[in-house]
């Protein structure tokens, strides 16, 4: 098994119930909309060799704090500037 299919096993077990099904749904729309197109590559922005747990650990919390502040987009025009 591939490294990346193990690590999704593992997030997979670590996801409440609830969650499961948006993450299936999910899931199912990137594959239906990658099969006849280069799939994104999602992991460019991160290099494990040079980003630090300092750096990532700073950004995940720059998130945290954009999304408890509001600083959000509705789903609905998430996808909007995206033409695959």
């Amino acid at each position: 098994m591939s490294p990346i299919k193990q690590r999704l096993l593992e997030a997979i077990e670590r996801t409440p119930e609830p969650l499961l099904e948006q993450t299936l749904a999910f899931l199912e729309f990137l594959t239906s909309r990658t099969q006849f197109a280069i799939a994104p590559d999602f992991d460019s922005d991160f290099d494990s060799d040079n980003d630090s747990n300092d750096q990532i650990l700073a950004d995940l919390k720059a998130s945290l704090h954009q999304a408890s502040s509001g600083q959000t987009f509705p789903i609905s025009e998430l996808w909007d500037d995206i033409n695959v």
